[in-house]
């Protein structure tokens, strides 16, 4: 029982709704995608706190016959590991252009601690992100 001159297709309710349901998404996702990235703010710390165990254990290893620091840098977007070893040693690890640091010094002892009064805190922005070190040395996410 078929009927001659069926026609198959979409209705116009279906096809409104599928175009609202697509003009939602693209209000709620398309300013995520504008956004700064969360991603390079998170990358930053995550580096940021290999780079502190990182000068940490060359303090441990290298001294005393080296001074080890670390020193983040805004205007040359970099942090660096500084230390003496037959001459002046440096290790650069560059951070994205769209992120802002705190600038600050960190040395480190022959017992791995920091040479910091208290625990420090360095800033990460945009979307914030906060990196402790503690006067035992320890570095982590806070």
């Amino acid at each position: 029982m078929d009927r001659v001159g069926k026609q198959t297709g979409f209705t116009l309710i279906e096809m409104v709704t599928v175009i609202v349901i697509l003009g939602l998404l693209a209000v709620v996702m398309i300013p995520r995608f504008l956004a700064p990235s969360n991603f390079d703010s998170r990358a930053t710390a995550d580096t940021l706190i290999s780079s502190l165990r990182q000068a940490q254990q060359l303090a441990m290893t290298k001294a005393p016959s080296a001074n080890v620091s670390l020193t983040t840098d805004n205007s040359n977007k970099r942090i660096r590991i500084s230390y003496t070893e037959g001459g002046a040693q440096t290790i650069d690890v560059s951070i994205a252009s769209n992120i802002t640091i705190t600038a600050t010094t960190i040395p480190f002892l022959k017992s791995g601690a920091a040479n910091i009064g208290g625990q420090q805190t360095i800033t990460i922005s945009p979307n914030a992100r906060s990196v402790c070190i503690e006067t035992s040395g320890y570095a982590h996410a806070c």
